[in-house]
């Protein structure tokens, strides 16, 4: 079931592919996608320290659109679960949006994903104090 959602997602305009991580980082399941986990966790996590930021700020994004390269990426978290889709540009965002919203909606429901992702659950803080904030990260955060 997993699978069709993130296939329905994969079926839009642009998209190449999207993947389910835990909060820690891990990837439970990818669809589309031509690049390793390793490179799926690195993404994962500088997605969760950005959310980490915002959260330890007292306002923490749900949602965190970017580009890296040349690819257009959205992370979306609920229930301690991220979704992150790459799309080649950002042709048809708002209907990407919805589409990620109801499919992760269907996604957290999935008892597999929600064992593993009630096992995974931590303070986002604890994201930023595994490791020093790299220059990019500090730029970001100064604003500029």
């Amino acid at each position: 079931m997993i699978e069709r959602w993130l296939h329905e997602i994969q079926n839009l305009p642009s998209v190449k592919g999207s993947f389910i991580a835990t909060m820690r980082g891990a990837v439970m399941e990818s669809h589309g996608l031509d690049i390793g986990t390793e490179d799926m966790q690195n993404i994962a996590i500088r997605i969760l320290r950005i959310h980490a930021l915002t959260f330890q700020a007292d306002n923490p994004l749900t949602e965190i659109e970017f580009f890296w390269s040349d690819l257009f990426i959205v992370g979306k978290i609920s229930q301690n679960v991220l979704l992150v889709t790459i799309c080649d540009n950002p042709q048809v965002v708002s209907l990407l949006r919805i589409t990620i919203n109801v499919s992760l909606s269907h996604i957290v429901q999935e008892k597999k994903i929600y064992k593993k992702a009630k096992s995974h659950a931590i303070n986002p803080s604890h994201l930023l104090r595994k490791a020093q904030l790299e220059a990019d990260e500090i730029k970001i955060l100064a604003g500029k």
